[in-house]
């Protein structure tokens, strides 16, 4: 039966349907995609053409679409009957409000094969609501008793507010001592309350995930006058999955004997929990046994698992679904928004239940989680745990493959013999890919990994790490290696090939028998997915291409043999783009915070790196807030000026004279911030004997977990921590505990990255110096962290050293000092700093000597 057309002219603005006709003309008559913007009435007032040619385009297509909108398709055979692969895309389309019509070549008819849904109004937060549970006498002070109203809290409140309302892009620093937490917790819950949207809030560290949920988000369940609920969500290898478990539990021979224990531990604990969270065990398992324990997407069954109803992972997001904000880390975030970007579902659950709204806190961080989430690290490792679950290295019998032929060889009726057969050799053909693909990546990396020692003499002392720049890729050595690797990319393909037939020919087998091994066969298409997967990255490592940074690498792997592994990685060179396809253009409104966002005072970098450059101005807003502490009267910036450069040889031997004295004269109560781990143990093996001798207790990062080190920290004013890397930021030690923060070294990034120098070289051809714009803004923010962990009150007071004068000697140190909060500055040769140090811990009345 023909389909219901319609007169076009009844729907379509006459300048869209001669738009339309001569973009038909134009191609020859071939196929296209056109976007039609409507009106109130969903008539077609405007045409975009969007694709022309094939359906491979759609999710092009439907990434510039929204609600409201319909994607018009011409037939140019005149039949206006949708193809199932019309239908397919009408349904896609539909579940986003989005119409999908059909057009003939002429213009004249129209299949309205799925009409667009005006976009739903929404419910704008009232910003007295907001003004109100804020107040000085509102229902947050009533609970609190002790509790003091901050203008800055409300200003950034009614700020997100407004981001909500207005469907905005907002970037919002917020000093320390803000309240940013519940400042952009309450707008979100109100606006996921009123509009039956949840609201992601993504972190960046577990510290403050923990936060949220133990601390302000039941404070405002007390305080709100509305039920909400909210969930924090952790990504899927942090729960057991009962049906690997069982699994496991059949071939204990893939574990050692002391892993045996941990899977006996595992086994009762299962039968007692009700969460199945990692976090939750008393002990904690090795990594290569909860990797055979933990869930997988691509080892999920799903409703297929006859573990299904009580499944851990399930069941947290059941109640996730129905959750009015959801709290993440930027990586499950990401890896979220990648799986909705690759797939163009915006609508239905994906890694997460579907969101309309989202805050980032920790924002900072961004550009690195999006790095990482985008980057590709290879080595013969990588593969290893893949191919070893399919047949197991020393143990033939073992393994997916040889666990599966066993099963049929028991189970399969001897009537069905050519059957059997028939999957013996699939199966016999996939073991023996898995086998020899195993042998070359070994021959492969080990082989390669030993030409590149060989042609740098100073690798083997020094580790080996190599960048791929374009003229790299017309060398010798890198013909040679990639005409090592490329084998290895074909061979992946053919086995996963191999497997995949294997799975589509074991659906011939009695139903009752492929119900038995449907698991089995789950995890076997998870293996497959896996090498397909690495196969692909390894072409688009060796493929060099002019967006990513390329590099090799050679180091010491942390096991016992300590054998040296060739490592291949691809990083994107910028995520700007990336971010605002991705994220931007897809979501309404977004919050980005962070106490450390703006280089002098200002936000062109962090919108530079992220990508918010990009988007037009009037979506975006921004708002600095200082602090409410009162910086000048708590705190001082001491900084000698007749110290030696970090570069100079007595470097090391000066810091050691100076902070043996600071941390004397403040009793304690130091962190010692590095930027290198090295000189962090020489000065902590160097200082450590005196200082223990004078009753200081001196603690080191890596000495044990840091929440055990931060604990030891605050349980005596007498303790010294030397730390690096996660000591800068993320820690809250408030109080007398903590009075001084040295500063031993600007903390510039490692200028021997490789993606730093790609990153830099690519603002160098855009005629952008990558010192000032880039290197210098990236360590202001991290210095702006350090500064951080002094003061956390307003009855805290203290020092931050810096050992580092290139602060005041060199121009772009103005952009340091100027960046940080307006504590009080002293200056002055290092004698002279010293004694001043030493007034201002011993007197209740800081100096204010300039």
């Amino acid at each position: 039966m023909a389909p219901q057309t319609e007169n076009i002219t009844t729907s379509y603005a006459d300048h869209c349907l001669e738009t339309m006709r001569q973009a038909i003309q134009d191609s020859g008559g071939n196929e296209l995609f056109f976007l039609g913007h409507t009106d109130d009435n969903l008539s077609i007032t405007d045409i975009t053409i969007l694709a022309r040619g094939h359906r491979s385009a759609v999710p092009a297509i439907t990434s510039r679409c929204r609600c409201g909108d319909t994607v018009i398709h011409n037939h140019p055979s005149g039949n206006l009957t949708p193809s199932n692969a019309d239908l397919g895309i009408a349904a896609r389309l539909g579940e986003t409000g989005i119409g999908f019509h059909i057009v003939d070549n002429l213009v004249e008819n129209v299949y309205k094969v799925v009409d667009a849904c005006p976009e739903p109004q929404s419910t704008t937060i009232r910003h007295d609501a907001v003004a109100h549970v804020l107040a000085a006498h509102g229902p947050l002070a009533s609970h609190l008793g002790s509790y003091e109203e901050r203008p800055e809290q409300l200003r950034m409140a009614l700020a997100v507010a407004e981001a909500f309302n207005q469907n905005g892009l907002a970037t919002i620093e917020a000093g320390t001592g803000t309240g940013k937490s519940l400042a952009y917790l309450i707008p979100a819950i109100m606006w996921a309350l009123d509009n039956e949207q949840p609201v992601a809030i993504s972190t960046n560290t577990i510290n403050l995930q923990e936060q949220l949920i133990s601390k302000d988000l039941p404070l405002l369940k007390e305080v709100m006058d509305r039920e909400f609920h909210s969930v924090l969500v952790k990504g899927r290898n942090n729960y057991l999955c009962l049906r690997r478990l069982d699994s496991a539990h059949r071939e204990p021979d893939l574990f050692q004997n002391e892993q045996s224990g941990e899977l006996a531990q595992l086994h009762e604990w299962a039968a007692a929990t009700n969460v199945g969270s990692r976090d939750e065990l008393t002990f904690i398992p090795s990594s290569a046994v909860w990797m055979e324990v933990c869930c997988e997407m691509d080892q999920c069954p799903r409703t297929r698992c006859p573990h299904y109803s009580r499944c851990f992972f399930h069941k947290a997001r059941r109640r996730a679904a129905h959750a009015d904000l959801l709290v993440v880390n930027h990586a499950l975030l990401l890896s979220d928004l990648s799986l909705r970007a690759e797939t163009e579902n915006y609508s239905a659950a994906a890694v997460l239940p579907p969101y309309s709204r989202i805050v980032f806190d920790e924002a900072h961080h961004l550009e690195d989680a999006a790095t990482r989430n985008f980057s590709i690290r290879l080595s013969h490792l990588s593969f290893a745990y893949s191919l070893n679950r399919l047949v197991h290295p020393r143990k033939p019998e073992k393994g997916l493959l040889p666990r599966l032929l066993s099963t049929l060889a028991r189970e399969l009726p001897d009537t069905l013999s050519a059957l059997y057969d028939s999957l013996y050799r699939r199966i016999e053909t996939a073991a023996l890919d898995c086998r020899q693909l195993r042998d070359d990546l070994g021959e492969t990396f080990t082989g390669q990994r030993d030409k590149l020692l060989q042609t740098d003499e100073s690798a083997s002392a020094n580790g080996f790490c190599w960048r791929i720049t374009p003229q790299c890729t017309e060398t010798e050595r890198w013909l040679v290696l990639q005409k090592g690797f490329a084998p290895l990319i074909k061979q992946c393909e053919s086995l996963s090939n191999h497997l995949d037939q294997l799975i589509k020919a074991c659906e011939q087998l009695p139903e009752k028998l492929f119900e038995q091994v449907s698991g089995q066969l789950t995890d076997i298409r998870a293996m497959s997915g896996r090498i397909q997967c690495m196969g692909s990255e390894l072409a688009i490592v060796l493929s060099a291409g002019d967006s990513a940074c390329t590099w090799i690498e050679i180091n010491e792997s942390r096991g016992r043999k300590r054998d040296k592994i060739l490592w291949l990685n691809s990083a994107p060179i910028s995520v700007a783009a990336t971010l605002k396809q991705a994220v931007y253009d897809r979501f309404r409104s977004i919050v980005f915070t962070s106490a450390t966002l703006t280089v002098n005072r200002q936000f062109h970098y962090f919108h530079q790196r992220t990508g918010l450059n990009l988007c037009p101005e009037k979506r975006r807003q921004q708002l600095c807030l200082d602090s409410p502490f009162d910086f000048a009267s708590q705190a001082r910036v001491v900084i000698p000026t007749d110290i030696v450069p970090p570069t100079h040889q007595n470097y090391a031997a000066m810091l050691a004279e100076q902070v043996e004295q600071a941390v004397i004269a403040s009793e304690g109560r130091s962190f010692v911030l590095f930027t290198a781990y090295s000189l962090l143990k020489k000065l902590y093996n160097e200082l450590e004997p005196p200082l223990h001798a004078r009753g200081f207790n001196c603690l080191y990062q890596g000495q044990s977990a840091r929440h055990l080190l931060l604990k030891k920290f605050r349980l005596d004013q007498k303790h010294i921590l030397f730390g690096t890397d996660s000591f800068w930021e993320g820690v809250d030690v408030p109080g007398q505990a903590l009075q001084q923060v040295i500063i031993t070294r600007l903390p510039f990034r490692v200028p021997t990255e490789p993606i730093q120098i790609a990153r830099s070289e690519h603002l160098e051809q855009m005629g952008v110096d990558p010192f000032m714009h880039y290197t210098v803004p990236q360590a202001v923010l991290r210095l702006k962290q350090g500064f951080g962990r002094l003061i956390r009150h307003r009855q805290d007071r203290g020092v931050v050293l810096i050992l580092d004068q290139r602060v005041i000697s060199k121009g772009y140190g103005r952009i340091f000092l100027n960046s940080l909060p307006p504590a009080q500055r002293l200056t002055g040769p290092a004698q002279t700093i010293q004694q001043q140090l030493r007034q201002f811990f011993c007197s209740a009345d800081p100096t204010s000597e300039e």
